[in-house]
């Protein structure tokens, strides 16, 4: 009935090997093409709009601060005053637009090393475009468990993500600043929602580790930009 797309996931081995700054500037690259193409087509679409600022402020956040109490997470409160007072003035001038809005690695397909598509727009809607290649490394960084070094070697993996995006997408001056806001609040939205929900305890628990690690990286994800 329809004609399958050809190519598979990249391997968490490729992700993370010894071309994974390589690797992220394909899938940076792909968004990008990806975002032109969705501008085309999003007034005919006419998609739901998220206030993503508004979304997180009012509960994800709420539920961050809950729970970095009760699992003892060590986020202090800087972190929390940090996001509600400075993300807010960079949030209104990020540009928005149709995006995928869950292009995690397992829906970005490649075949010869070179990224033959995209699949699962179920979640697709109006949002800052900066999500979906923050999105993407963050799945990326998901995947963690047993490999060592992961944070340096995801350090590479997301300033490919972020150059290759950059050089077919121009980013702005203030998505460029607001980076680490975007990982922040995939993050918190991805801790508040897997702890709400019994079958998820486990990924809630991976989620916080990443949160923190993140958190404790600032640094880092601040400069690949700057």
């Amino acid at each position: 009935m329809t004609r399958g797309i050809k190519g598979n996931p990249l391997s968490k081995s490729d992700r993370f090997g010894e071309s994974r700054r390589e690797f992220g500037n394909k899938y940076g690259e792909s968004i990008a093409r990806l975002h032109r193409a969705l501008t085309v087509i999003e007034s005919e679409i006419q998609p739901y709009e998220q206030n993503l600022y508004t979304h997180v402020t009012g509960w994800a956040l709420l539920e961050v601060r809950k729970q970095n109490i009760q699992f003892n997470m060590g986020l202090p409160d800087t972190f929390f005053e940090d996001y509600i007072n400075n993300f807010s003035i960079l949030f209104d001038k990020l540009p928005k637009q149709l995006i995928h809005r869950d292009p995690n690695p397992s829906n970005i397909l490649f075949d010869g090393g070179e990224v033959t598509g995209f699949i699962d727009f179920d979640l697709s809607e109006r949002n800052v475009r900066l999500w979906d290649p923050c999105y993407c490394a963050t799945g990326i960084l998901s995947e963690w468990r047993g490999i060592d070094d992961i944070y340096e070697k995801w350090l590479d993996v997301l300033e490919g993500i972020l150059h290759g995006y950059d050089n077919v997408n121009p980013l702005t001056f203030e998505e460029k600043q607001a980076v680490f806001y975007i990982i922040c609040s995939i993050q918190m939205i991805c801790v508040a929602y897997f702890e709400g929900v019994t079958e998820y305890k486990e990924l809630a628990k991976t989620s916080r580790e990443m949160l923190k690690s993140i958190w404790k990286n600032e640094m880092h994800i601040r400069k690949i930009l700057a």
